[in-house]
């Protein structure tokens, strides 16, 4: 296993690059990366057409990306929330659907929305100010009534206004309610993030619409050798419940709250939860997977997604997988050397870790040096 340095990949490994580019920009998501990320990953596998797949696909950046390049693409995710995301990023519009979006804006909403939105962790109607809730629901209900390709634009206009529209903030792992945070009117804010949208989509290139649907990278529902290339990033082993970060989003999209346990059903758990003792453990984790089972139990789902790479890759593609070493409960986890070392046992040819940034983690009672790679698996 060779392991190198190129440090001008760390800007990318951060969403921060995806901010001010059209259509990227849709949804706020601080887990992802940049397009450039995924671009130098077709660099590096030399892959000009063939399939790529991206098993934690979340906001759609490699797919979306694929298809500014024109090469076909299958994205994955536990997340209903995120499957819809990439699908309606990545999908082909008429001018008929951006009109009828537009002319939505004009529609008045119901007096009194007969849909009670329901959250796992605190009522909804705690998260906004009384009138944005109303707006929000209300819009909800009007939304379901449109087609499907302009419901889904709709559907993600408002999804993406949620947390300006809000009294909560996203606080590492945890979502607190701000009574002193300004919420901006949903209405309005609603309205502008549409009007953006169908802008965009109106030079956006159309052509190959990637396939993005809800799955479980340890168990794909995906041929053996039919995939070129793999470009994704698992969730980190930090310990953050995306499900409950983003489940007001979640559940305004399924409009029930029971959609959240049935995301972590086909997540990696990359969080403490229940069923923390894996059924096995993957030899080169050590005994730290039993002592903390956190840790057991991340890698023993991420040895069943590696396993699954390496199944529907053809020989000769390339995994890449780009993730952060952990510091959990005072212990620093070395992750991409592990992963690679599994890598190597499932019977990849080669393994190369290109570290991209090295990060301070303020761990007390010190801080620890720690590191974000790509780890490129060929098979």
């Amino acid at each position: 296993m060779k392991i190198s340095e190129n440090f001008g990949l760390g800007k990318y490994m951060t969403f921060e690059f995806s901010k001010e580019k059209p259509i990227h920009n849709w949804f706020w998501y601080k887990e992802g990366y940049a397009p450039e990320m995924v671009e130098w990953c077709l660099n590096h596998s030399g892959i000009k057409n063939g399939t790529v797949l991206d098993p934690f696909c979340g906001v759609g950046t490699t797919l979306l990306t694929c298809k500014n390049a024109g090469i076909e693409s299958i994205g994955v995710d536990a997340s209903s929330l995120a499957a819809f995301i990439s699908k309606t990023k990545t999908d082909d519009y008429e001018k008929q659907d951006l009109e009828n979006a537009l002319e939505f804006l004009h529609k008045k909403l119901p007096p009194q929305s007969r849909w009670e939105w329901e959250f796992e962790l605190f009522s909804p109607r705690a998260a906004f100010p009384k009138r944005n809730y109303n707006e929000i629901v209300g819009l909800r209900e009007l939304i379901e009534q449109e087609d499907a390709r302009v419901r889904n634009i709709l559907l993600l206009a408002l999804l993406s206004i949620l947390p300006q529209a809000s009294i909560v903030m996203k606080d590492g792992g945890v979502l607190k309610i701000d009574k002193n945070k300004r919420a901006l009117p949903a209405r309005e804010i609603f309205k502008r993030k549409v009007k953006r949208i169908v802008r965009e989509l109106e030079t956006f290139k159309t052509g190959h619409i990637p396939a993005a649907f809800i799955g479980d990278a340890r168990a794909l529902d995906i041929g053996g050798e039919t995939i070129d290339c793999v470009v994704t990033s698992p969730p980190y082993l930090n310990n953050i419940d995306y499900s409950k970060i983003y489940g007001l989003e979640l559940s305004l999209v399924n409009q029930s709250k029971a959609e959240a346990q049935a995301v972590r059903m086909r997540a990696v758990r990359s969080f403490i939860g229940k069923s923390m003792t894996p059924q096995s453990l993957p030899p080169e984790v050590g005994e730290i997977g039993n002592t903390i089972p956190i840790i057991g139990t991340y890698f023993h789902d991420m040895e069943g997604a590696i396993s699954e790479m390496y199944r529907v890759l053809r020989g000769g593609g390339e995994a890449h997988v780009i993730v952060s070493n952990s510091v959990i409960h005072q212990t620093h986890v070395i992750v991409d050397e592990i992963f690679g070392q599994i890598a190597e046992r499932i019977g990849f040819s080669e393994v190369e870790i290109v570290v991209g940034a090295e990060r301070i983690a303020d761990v007390k009672p010190q801080k620890v040096k720690t590191r974000e790679s790509v780890v490129i698996m060929k098979k």
